[in-house]
């Protein structure tokens, strides 16, 4: 259990969490930091299962602890027929069937993967009741140690509060050789934390919402620490890629100690994973989550930095004011980055922003802004400026 005292409300935070093991070979030490368990269930996809889950099932087979593994296709999206895949095949079968028995449960389900192999585990580990942990083989999102599940159902993103990983296992040598494109989303996943701690401070300002300023200040510091690591991001330094990874993280722990997403989700995933529902309902390929996520923080940052030079309420300018130095670094960083922008159409990036307002019910810039009459000139500019060449 990880614990964290606060001067907020709360006064003790918590999270479930029994190990965290982040190093160079860190997938070799799975035996040691999951004993005492004896019938693990392994989940990886085709991908992940090649450069990690084959020879993580290995050594947990040797080991005794294995109780069997299934293999989703390459690149399962989190999808409730996934979900309903991985659960089927949870239980193991009595070699001589028995009317009187029910099919035997793992004690521990092992997601070998990143974003939507943790989901899907995630979820049957909350529905059947059993505890899991997650061996990581991408920096490329934070939901890792994250109290919720977004699935896709119907063509829909539903946010479902899950169970949180007991054991995390990130091995930074693999993770510094995932595809590049994954460690850009990890990124664009982190750079978006700004967003959602200014949101957050917004609405605890304008509707008294609960804010932890101790834990805001952690996610933060994490963020800054991830931008600055993130310069040198092509060269797959496995320190640089530790920085990126610490940063993930603790904005995971951060949602883990308030048991909300809000440390860590504003304004920049309300529009993200509303471009990736529109995406599922007209037939197109997704996008990764943290390449949606860094296109709207870029929104969300101009939505700011417009609304600071226009506003007359003085509370509202000291609120931004602090970010804006670090807005700054992260259009800096897109120099070097180049995080992709997918959403290129002006018809899909304006919707996206509409819809994203109500994704979910949180307060943010979009609900500020609607209110006032502004959301449809902000995102018109929002789009005009995108476009431009200084910020593609």
């Amino acid at each position: 259990m990880m614990k964290m005292t606060c001067s907020c409300e709360q006064k003790l935070h918590t999270a479930p969490i029994k190990a965290l093991e982040v190093s160079e070979g860190a997938s070799e030490k799975i035996v040691s930091v999951l004993n005492g368990y004896q019938n693990i269930y392994l989940v990886a996809d085709q991908n992940t299962y090649a450069v990690c889950g084959k020879r993580v099932e290995f050594l947990l087979k040797k080991a005794g602890m294995l109780s069997h593994s299934y293999i989703l296709p390459k690149s399962a999206l989190a999808t409730a027929e996934n979900v309903g895949e991985v659960l089927i095949h949870a239980g193991v079968d009595e070699k001589v069937y028995n009317i009187n028995h029910f099919s035997t449960k793992p004690d521990y389900i092992l997601a070998v993967g990143s974003g939507s192999v943790n989901d899907i585990c995630r979820m049957v580990s909350y529905r059947l009741g059993i505890e899991y942990g997650v061996c990581a083989t991408a920096p490329s999102m934070d939901g890792y140690i994250s109290v919720v599940a977004p699935l896709l159902v119907n063509h829909k993103k539903i946010i479902y509060t899950c169970s949180t990983a007991r054991h995390i296992i990130i091995d930074l040598n693999i993770c510094a050789q995932a595809p590049y494109e994954l460690l850009v989303a990890g990124v664009g996943d982190m750079i978006g934390k700004y967003i959602a701690l200014l949101d957050w401070e917004l609405s605890h300002m304008l509707t008294k919402e609960y804010y932890c300023p101790e834990i805001a200040k952690m996610v933060f510091e994490a963020t800054g620490q991830c931008v600055s690591a993130a310069q040198n991001l092509s060269a797959r330094n496995p320190e640089d890629i530790r920085a990126i990874v610490s940063g993930l993280l603790l904005s995971g722990l951060g949602i883990a100690y308030t048991g909300s997403s809000r440390p860590a989700s504003g304004t920049e995933h309300m529009i993200g994973q509303t471009w990736e529902v529109m995406d599922l309902e007209n037939g197109r390929k997704t996008q990764l989550h943290g390449i949606d996520v860094g296109q709207a923080t870029f929104v969300a940052m101009l939505f700011y930095q417009r609304l600071y030079q226009e506003t007359d309420d003085l509370a509202i300018k000291n609120l931004i004011k602090p970010y804006l130095p670090y807005f700054s670094s992260v259009f800096e960083l897109q120099k070097t980055l180049k995080l992709p922008f997918g959403v290129t159409d002006k018809e899909t990036f304006l919707e996206g922003i509409y819809r994203g307002r109500i994704f979910r019910e949180r307060y943010t810039i979009l609900q500020y802004l609607y209110d006032k009459n502004l959301l449809e000139e902000y995102a018109e500019h929002a789009f005009s400026e995108m476009m431009s060449y200084h910020i593609k």
